[in-house]
């Protein structure tokens, strides 16, 4: 199996509040009603659909992909497996405690691919990872 990792990111938020956010997906449903996202981010969250324990959403060229929970180990790890995509994927999320008002996080993505896949999808996969470490970091967790 592959694996493709993001970089730490440090977030400012306590560990247990951000297990919490992440472990229910439903709470990002919140995040669509926020007044302050960008039109180009809008239109491409209002197409996702969430329940407490899965995600859909349309990636080309693939077509829909569903994530659900498949592990939650309270406060520091989550992960998420891919219910309909035609590779066996899983993505990690790794949250470690600073302190009381911060936390490690880090980001995984699990797939098992062949050479020439592996040749072709392993930029744009160590890419997503990266971003979704990102993207993860840099929620607001008191707001959602």
């Amino acid at each position: 199996m592959d694996s493709y990792k993001s970089n730490e990111e440090i977030v400012n938020y306590n560990i247990e509040t951000i297990f919490d956010k992440l472990s229910d997906f439903e709470n990002f449903s919140k995040i669509k009603e926020m007044g302050n996202i960008p039109p180009e981010l809008k239109s491409k969250i209002d197409s996702v659909e969430f329940t407490s324990d899965s995600i859909s959403f349309k990636a080309d060229p693939v077509g829909m992909i569903k994530l659900v929970i498949e592990e939650r180990t309270r406060p520091s790890k989550l992960v998420l497996s891919a219910a309909t995509f035609p590779i066996p994927f899983k993505a990690v999320i790794n949250l470690e405690k600073i302190d009381e008002t911060s936390t490690r996080l880090m980001t995984e993505f699990q797939i098992e691919l062949n050479i020439m896949l592996r040749a072709m999808a392993s930029k744009p996969l160590s890419d997503g990872a990266i971003k979704f470490g990102q993207m993860l970091a840099s929620l607001p967790y008191d707001r959602f």
